[in-house]
């Protein structure tokens, strides 16, 4: 499933697969979070910025935590 989350969000998932990939990200809570990560990986690698309600910032402490590659000085929420 995670790498069809990944492809959903690339927009390179097989057509035939977006409507069962989002009914199982829309059912699974463990699907919704990795869609969510997902999601904000890559406006992190696009270089987009993102508003904080704290969301943010608990993501990437969950990423540090698990030993994710992250540049030393990187912070998603600077302007």
């Amino acid at each position: 499933m995670s790498l069809n989350v990944s492809q959903l969000l690339d927009g390179q998932l097989d057509d035939a697969l977006v409507k069962p990939v989002l009914a199982e990200v829309a059912s699974d809570a463990l699907s919704r979070d990795r869609y969510t990560v997902y999601g904000l990986i890559g406006d992190s690698l696009r270089g987009n910025s993102t508003p904080d309600d704290g969301f943010t910032r608990r993501i990437l402490e969950r990423m540090k935590r698990e030993d994710a590659r992250i540049e030393q000085d990187f912070d998603p929420l600077a302007d």
